[in-house]
Formats: structure tokens, sequence, C-alpha cells
């Protein structure tokens, strides 16, 4: 794989993330905090990307089985980047629907939400499969690299570029905003997928896609008690992370009066604090480990939701955003050092599989995470009236997951994971090739 390959295939990645952006770090304040939806509705609708992931599955068979216009990969990245794109930018305005009449507003941003979530797994299955298909194992992984490092610094841009659009608030300044992510992701995606794949009558053998059947899944965590084990505690991880997905910008607004523009900037600061220990994690994790890395992760993103509960209780916003940062360290942290350790729960004969499902875990436990925090907040709301109780709520459960984490974490072994792996290796083997 070539140098432009890598640098299309990371401009399509950043593409289609950026489409997240707006959704996830304003339109959710302004849905809860300015508009006053209840926080499970809005949080069932963002979580729409993750509950529509076993798409994947299907599309990724299907192109495997079917070019389309004589390319396997091409036509689904087109297709399911602009679909993304064209998704997000109407969900600013279902969002207004929605607050204008409750019902009508309700089918329309379901059918736009949805469509914004099919078309990033459309296209993410279909990139991600072209990485495989073009390159060989290093390729892969430092492709991947790239892929990410640009795509979290697209994060950072992005939002602090909304935060700017933004000031001063107005519901033209944010379709404005949208329209422009809206053409950047487009122009992305368009010249990211621009010959970047071979014709499939090229090609000497038929590629393989990237997913994983969830049903494959349960069968191979069924033969081991320790991948078992690390299932569920990737899935702690991921819900006790990203519970607070939904909840953050308007916690900014209705516990701390921040406007629009200055929640929208929380996404950058918080991508900066992930950027930093994603590099600096693999200098911590290579001279005291990956297990120490994760849990003095999961400890620091503990204490960062603990200090953002103070804030609101002090009413203290300077304090909240240097929260949002150690919550970015905290989090970095723990992704360096989880991914690794993930890489080591798998056996080579049988690695797809074993990462087929950290990848189950990784899609439930957000879309959980995010359904999660919205029944909790309006559970305590409801029940006491006061938002930041909702909040509180929510952010008590992630500290008590995360120190769940950590206690599991204790229990699961690479060592004795292999060995179980080993003994039932030819049934593993089996499930791969059903």
């Amino acid at each position: 794989m070539n140098a432009r390959v890598i640098v299309q295939l990371a401009l399509v990645h950043v593409g289609v993330s950026i489409t997240v952006v707006p959704v996830t770090s304003t339109l959710n304040r302004v849905m809860i905090a300015d508009m006053q939806m209840p926080v499970t509705l809005v949080a069932v609708l963002v979580a729409l990307p993750y509950l529509l992931s076993p798409l994947q599955i299907f599309l990724g068979n299907w192109s495997d089985r079917h070019p389309a216009a004589d390319y396997h990969r091409t036509p689904w990245i087109l297709l399911g980047g602009l679909l993304a794109a064209t998704g997000s930018y109407f969900t600013v305005h279902v969002a207004y629907l929605l607050d204008r009449n409750f019902v009508l507003g309700l089918w329309a941003a379901a059918v736009v939400f949805c469509l914004w979530g099919a078309g990033i797994n459309a296209a993410s299955v279909s990139y991600l499969s072209l990485v495989t298909d073009l390159a060989d194992e290093n390729g892969r992984s430092r492709a991947v690299s790239i892929m990410w490092t640009a795509m979290i610094a697209a994060t950072i841009v992005t939002s602090l570029a909304l935060s700017r659009m933004l000031s001063p608030f107005s519901k033209e300044t944010l379709y404005a905003a949208f329209g422009s992510i809206w053409l950047v992701s487009v122009i992305l995606v368009l010249v990211g997928s621009y010959r970047i794949e071979p014709r499939a009558s090229e090609r000497a053998a038929r590629p393989a896609n990237s997913a994983d059947d969830p049903l494959q899944v349960l069968r191979l965590l069924a033969l081991n008690s320790q991948a078992r084990r690390f299932f569920v505690y990737l899935m702690i991880v991921l819900i006790s992370i990203h519970a607070q997905d939904v909840v953050l910008e308007p916690f900014g607004a209705k516990a701390l009066g921040m406007s629009v523009a200055a929640t929208s900037r929380l996404t950058s600061i918080w991508g900066t604090g992930i950027f930093i220990t994603l590099l600096a994690g693999i200098i911590f994790v290579k001279r005291w480990g990956k297990r120490t890395g994760a849990n003095v992760g999961a400890f620091v993103t503990a204490i960062a939701f603990a200090s953002i509960i103070a804030s609101g209780l002090l009413g203290q916003s300077n304090l909240f955003v240097g929260s949002v940062f150690l919550l970015g360290l905290g989090g970095g942290l723990m992704t360096v050092s989880n991914l690794s350790f993930m890489l080591d729960m798998t056996v080579p004969q049988a690695a797809g599989l074993y990462i087929g499902a950290w990848s189950v875990a990784n899609f439930a436990g957000q879309a959980i995470g995010n359904v999660i925090s919205g029944l909790l907040y309006d559970l305590f709301f409801w029940l006491t009236g006061n938002p930041l109780m909702g909040f509180a709520a929510v952010f008590s459960l992630e500290i008590a997951g995360l120190l769940l984490a950590v206690w599991l974490f204790r229990s699961i072994s690479v060592d004795l994971f292999r060995r179980q792996a080993e003994v039932r290796l030819h049934t593993v083997l089996s499930l791969a090739t059903d």
C-alpha cells in the first residue's frame, strides 16, 4: 500500500468521522438544554450508529461477492460517506421540527438519524475492509494508526471550528455550521475514494471483509472463560467511558450556564487530552505495563468524573473545563493500554474471530452507555426535579463502573486465556470456517 492510498483512506475516515462531531458536541446540547427534550430520546438517536452496526456484517459479506460497477468497496464508501454527511446535516433540521411538532418530528428524526447511522456503518466497513484488501499485516497497522491519528486531529479542529461559527449562537448559524461540515465531509469522501481501489476484474482473489458475525462471537466466548471475562470487562469500560457522550455538553449548559459555543469547544479539549496520552501512553505502557496503564487510566478518568460533579456543585466552569481535559488524558491512556492488551487476548490461528469479539463489545458498550445515561438522567430528574442530580447520577455510575472494571481486570490472565484457547483450538478454527 503506497502513501497516496493511505492518505486517501485517512481522508475518507476523517470525512465520515467528522459527521459525528456536530451531533454529539452541539446538537445534543441544543436538544436537551435549549429544547428541553428527554435525554433518553436524544441518547437513543445518537446511539443509532452503534445500534445499526450489525449492518456491517451483511454489507461486508455482500460487497465481497457482488461488485458494483466493477468495484467491491468504492461504491459503498461513496454511498455510505455521502449518506453519513447528508444525514448528519439534516439532523439539525429534524431536531427543530421535533421541537415544533413532536409526532411528525419523531418520525422524521427516526428516518434521518437511521440514514446517518447506516451511512457511517456502510462507509466504515467498506474502507476498513479495503485496508485489509490492500495491505499486509504491518501495512494495515501503519494505515490504521495514521487514519486514527488523523481522525483525532480532525475532531479537535472540527470542534474548534464549530465553536467559532456558533458565536454568537442562532438557529441560522447552527444551520450554517452543519452545512459547512457537510461540505467538508463530502469533499473529503469524494477525493479520498477517487481511484483508491483496483477494479474487481483485475483482482486475483475475492476480497474478505472485516466484519464479524455476533453469533459466532457468542459461540466463541462460550469456549473460553477468560475471553468471556475480558468481554465483560471491555463492555463495562466502554459503558463507563461513553455514558457521558450525550450529557457532557448539556451539563455545561444546565449546571454552569455555558454558551453553545463554549460547550461545543469541549470536544476539542477532551480530544487534546486523548491525543496527548495516545502518544505518551505508548511510552507509559512499555515502561510500566498494559495492566498498570489501564488501571491508572481508569483511576484518572474516575477522578475526572468526580471533579465534574464537584464543578457543578461549586458552580465552577473552569474546574469543569479542566476536568474534561483530565477525562481525555485518562481515556487516552485506557485506550492505548486496553488496545494493546486486546491484541494479547487472541490466538494467531483465530485472530479475526477474537478481534471480532472485542469489536462487538466496543459497539455494544457505546450503545448501551449512551442509552443508560439517558434513562438514568431522566429517572433522577423525574424523582428530584433537579438536573444536577440527574447528571451526578450518570457520572457516579461511570465512576462505579470504572472501579468495578479495575477490580475485574485483576482476574484476567493472558496466559490462562491462551491455554484455554489452545485446548479448544480445533473448535475455534471450525467456527471460523463454518
